[in-house]
């Protein structure tokens, strides 16, 4: 496995500041010659019959398509730190037409279709002074060369198949189900949208199956380069309605991986808290040791970030009574009612229909709720949240990650 990740300082999104500082990322793992050319490998067994959706563009022939995965979870403006900033967008787009390649821009929000999230995130704006396309991931395609471990039928959008590069560019932030929300993570977003709750559903409450559905998803994309915007993230309540923390890091790598792996260094907590993580170092990924470049671990530690609370707890209890004790043994989705606008959205992509509608609201039924907190990523308002249960409560107070040595 590719191993090094290179850490660099960026204090703000000003554009000069953080093209200066994706270049130096870049650079210190080979140069972005490196990941885009003219001699980039066609992709995965992309159907020859399927039209890109860039056409044939004046001058294009020959170069390199390259997809530039952000993360566009839904609408809300910058500052928010919900999605990537759009200075991170505008600078690899600048670099990788500088390298020769033509770069377009995919995803597929959660809530409220690429258009209209871009434009809120501020990555439309850029995409139309740049003339980048916008591609929206709405034609799901089953690639033709098996690369999952376990889950062996991952749909991706085609638009993922015909780019001959894909540079993914998440963002530094938490996430009620995975813990942290990073490179692995990111590449979900390369399902098509209705997709998404199935593979949620066919996970269950397994945290550790939807992290392996994670893994098998990131060996089908294979993105040739990762771009962590850890310049201000978000805490807490992610991965919409978190609080946003200056943290003014931007990591790269070849290895989406390794870069969630060092991010658990540089917060101080095991590189096992992520479950996409402890899956892959159980496959045998991830097990080398990774050559940091740049700016080193200690003095790029973050000092305190809020973690999202402890999902489970079983004390190796019998399955019949970890299911009577449910609800006090795992953290649960919860609705303040105060702050709920009604738009159902939370009850459209449940994938277990846990969320009914009663007379004086939406209510959960925690019986059939999957723990998945599809709800909570899409509840633009921030009025669901993550409640623990007290059998929970009782062996997890760690509201704050304290800088320390894994």
């Amino acid at each position: 496995m590719e191993s090094s990740v290179s850490i660099v300082k960026c204090k703000d999104y000003g554009e000069e500041k953080v093209l200066s500082a994706l270049r130096q990322a870049i650079d210190l793992i080979g140069g972005i010659q490196a990941f885009v050319n003219k001699g980039s490998r066609a992709r995965l067994g992309a159907l020859a019959s399927r039209r890109s959706p860039l056409g044939e563009a004046e001058g294009s022939r020959g170069k390199p398509r390259v997809l530039l995965k952000p993360n566009l979870l839904y609408g809300k403006s910058p500052e928010k730190a919900v999605t990537t900033h759009p200075s991170v967008v505008r600078g690899m787009i600048q670099i990788v037409r500088e390298a020769g390649g033509i770069p377009f821009i995919g995803d597929s929000p959660s809530v409220g279709g690429l258009m209209r999230t871009a434009e809120k995130a501020g990555i439309k704006a850029v995409a139309d002074e740049m003339k980048c396309p916008l591609v929206e991931f709405n034609r799901p395609t089953l690639p033709s060369k098996v690369e999952g471990k376990i889950f062996k039928q991952l749909e991706v959008d085609q638009a993922v198949l015909d780019a001959e590069v894909v540079i993914n560019l998440p963002k530094w932030k938490t996430h009620a189900q995975m813990v942290l929300t990073l490179g692995v993570k990111n590449l979900f977003g390369c399902v098509p949208g209705p997709r998404k709750p199935l593979w949620h559903l066919r996970a269950g409450e397994s945290r550790k199956a939807f992290a392996q559905v994670l893994l098998d998803l990131y060996r089908v994309v294979q993105p040739s380069l990762t771009i962590l915007d850890g310049v201000v993230g978000m805490e807490g309540n992610g991965p919409g309605s978190g609080d946003p923390i200056p943290l003014g890091l931007i990591l790269a790598s070849k290895n989406a991986l390794s870069i969630d792996l060092v991010v658990c260094d540089l917060l101080g907590i095991p590189r096992k808290s992520i479950p996409t993580n402890q899956v892959a170092l159980e496959d045998g990924l991830g097990g080398d040791s990774i050559e940091v470049l740049g700016e080193s671990i200690e003095a790029s530690k973050i000092s305190s970030f809020k973690l999202p609370p402890p999902f489970a707890v079983t004390w190796n209890l019998p399955g019949f009574v970890r299911k009577a004790l449910k609800n006090a043994l795992t953290s649960k989705p919860w609705i303040d009612d105060q702050l709920c606008e009604d738009c159902e959205r939370c009850a459209e992509i449940c994938p277990a229909k846990a969320l009914k509608k009663t007379g004086e609201g939406l209510a959960f039924d925690y019986g059939e709720c999957i723990r998945c907190f599809c709800c909570q990523e899409v509840c633009s308002s921030g009025a669901i949240s993550i409640k623990q249960g007290w059998a929970l409560k009782l062996v997890s107070r760690r509201p704050k990650v304290e800088s320390r040595r894994k």
